[in-house]
């Protein structure tokens, strides 16, 4: 006992005499001087200390500072903490220097002022970064960023826990922690993060040092894996990936307001990225979004007036209806929608250069193969189109050129089919079938509104349309010319069934405001011919044609050719065939004579 207690009490003369000759460890204002020249020799920023400080030696040596700030490089960042503690080695104790072991910032508020980060050299010139202290610890902070040209800084992250583990400038430097992110809203769960730099010294030297960072709640996940480096200005190149359950929300946390409709779903990605201040950039990624998976690049930009978004995407299924789910659909009841278009995805809220190629895609009941589409804004106006399509046999082409205006939106543009399978297009798109035939049209339009109502009575257009080797259903025209021959008023009882087919049907049409009018109108075979024209009110959804059908009699080729008159009108869903009743009584032997006479002169 008597030799142990030689050890202690020698212990603690060496720890007196060390006391002794460190003046920081009874003196509050040598201890803050002692402090200030340890941070600023290890960190490159100035304590001010606003209130007093402790030394205390349990239950390990360290000094409390009460109202501390922290300005870094000249206010590109600072940290105000209710109280600053530094643990102290113990070799501090019998040298009498300052060993900082760990530093604990409580309640500490850390403001960036982007705008004040300079970096014009390396971080911690020639000498290096010194000695840090082994860890940093920041309970309950706060992180507020100033946004460019802004003098209030905006909350980031609140209710932060962070642990800073440093040993040495040459050593890994790695930070860990959870926090809570407004942005998420209100009842979003803590964020955990996770950073690893393998070399601080190379990047306080203005090179390059590999870079490890991983954050994650309870919906979403981003992961960073390669190089970051701070010269010729900061940025990060390597592999990335994340998930988050909206696109759109995504890009909001960044103030980019995606300007297309769609609420962009069950979004993930993954890929090679290179990230700078203004540039975001993947060269080669892989991406879901809506249930679609595709490949390609994209790009963010942030240098010019407004946001540059740029993608080159392709996928095998490619489904578009999720992007307009937010759209009101064109009609309701029978009548086309007035429900108003929303306004949040305004077009001037960022350019855009979005090129999507799809093996197969689909948009409500359409479906086409081998679809390139574009979509170019530019200082609001919208540039869509269809580049081509192989669809229902063949081939689709369309443009529309989309800007914002008064009234809603105003819409131009041009659209064409060639060699496509009529049928099977009505049916896909109309669920019915009236018509079969291989199809071939074309229109330009233009209108203008704010709902699908408006489109249809603002509508200007006009274009061509023909069809091949088809059948109308519910007409049928050979059986209602052989009643005529024996029969004749029966003949239009027989007209509203079965099918007529022809070998070629075409017509032109002018659209004004909304009224259709139809001109040479024509459908033929090798003994009928059928002559129509009319009109329709696009807003009403009516239609009025007339038609005459004429066949040479087969019973006596030399006799006056056959002819019914017909009229197809009422609403588009349920027009109703009419026949020329007169005419068929004129051609009646026994109902004729019942018909006035007409005046004679």
């Amino acid at each position: 006992m008597k030799f142990n207690l030689k050890w202690v009490l020698a212990a603690v003369v060496v720890a007196l005499v060390g006391l002794a000759a460190a003046p920081w460890t009874v003196s509050q204002s040598a201890q803050i001087d002692a402090i200030k020249k340890e941070i600023r020799a290890s960190a490159d920023a100035r304590l001010v200390s606003h209130g007093r400080s402790v030394f205390a030696m349990l239950p390990r040596p360290h000094i409390r500072i009460y109202d501390a700030d922290l300005d870094f490089r000249d206010g590109a960042a600072t940290i105000a903490a209710s109280s600053l503690r530094v643990d102290l080695g113990f070799s501090g104790l019998f040298t009498g220097r300052l060993n900082l072991a760990r530093v604990v910032l409580a309640d500490a508020v850390v403001t960036l002022d982007p705008a004040r980060a300079r970096i014009e050299g390396p971080i911690a010139g020639a000498g290096g970064w010194g000695a840090p202290p082994g860890e940093v610890e920041a309970t309950n902070a706060r992180l507020l960023v100033k946004p460019p040209g802004e003098n209030q800084p905006e909350l980031v992250a609140d209710s932060c826990d962070a642990r800073l583990d440093f040993s040495r400038a040459s050593a890994p430097l790695s930070l860990i922690g959870h926090c809570l992110l407004p942005m998420l809203g209100d009842n979003a769960a803590p964020t955990r993060y996770a950073i690893w730099l393998a070399k601080p010294d190379k990047l306080a030297r203005g090179e390059e040092s590999p870079l490890t960072f991983r954050a994650e709640g309870d919906h979403y996940q981003i992961n960073l894996n390669g190089v970051l480096g701070l010269q010729p200005k900061p940025h990060f190149h390597g592999q990335v990936a994340g998930l988050a359950p909206s696109l759109r929300q995504v890009a909001e946390w960044f103030d980019l307001t995606l300007p297309l409709p769609g609420r962009y779903r069950d979004f993930s990605i993954k890929g090679e990225a290179t990230i700078e201040p203004s540039d975001l950039s993947f060269p080669s990624l892989a991406l879901t979004i809506d249930g679609n998976a595709l490949d390609g690049a994209a790009s963010v930009r942030f240098d010019g007036p407004r946001p540059q978004i740029s993608a080159t995407l392709a996928g095998s299924e490619v489904n578009l209806d999720p992007m307009f789910e937010d759209v009101p659909a064109p009609s309701s009841g029978g009548q086309w929608s007035r429900e108003p278009f929303a306004h949040s995805h305004h077009l001037a809220a960022a350019d855009l250069d979005l090129r999507l190629s799809a093996t197969h895609a689909r948009l409500g009941e359409f479906q086409a193969d081998n679809v390139a589409v574009s979509a170019i804004l530019k200082n609001g106006r919208l540039d869509l189109s269809l580049a081509e399509a192989s669809a229902y046999s063949g081939q689709a082409r369309a443009r529309a050129i989309i800007a914002e205006s008064g009234e809603g939106l105003d819409v131009r543009g041009s659209a064409s089919v060639e060699k496509l399978d009529a049928a099977a297009f009505l049916w896909d798109v109309f669920h019915r079938q009236s018509l079969s035939g291989t199809a071939r049209a074309a229109i330009s339009f233009e209108t203008s509104g704010d709902s699908f109502y408006d489109f249809a009575s603002r509508l200007d257009a006009r274009g061509d349309f023909s069809v091949d080797a088809g059948e109308v259903y519910g007409l049928d025209l050979a059986l209602a010319f052989r009643r005529m021959e024996r029969q004749p008023l029966t003949a239009g009882v027989e007209l509203r069934s079965g099918r007529s087919s022809f070998d070629q049907l075409s017509a032109k049409f002018n659209i004004g405001q909304g009224l259709a009018e139809f001109e040479e109108g024509i459908a033929r075979d090798e003994r009928t011919t059928v002559y129509f024209s009319g009109r329709a009110q696009i807003a009403d959804r009516t239609l009025e044609l007339h038609a005459v059908a004429t066949r040479a009699s087969a019973a006596a080729p030399d006799a006056k050719p056959l002819q019914i008159g017909f009229t197809l009108s009422g609403g588009w869903d349920d027009a109703v065939l009419t026949p020329d009743a007169l005419g068929l009584i004129q051609r009646s032997d026994a109902a004729a004579p019942l018909l006035p006479k007409p005046p004679q002169n």
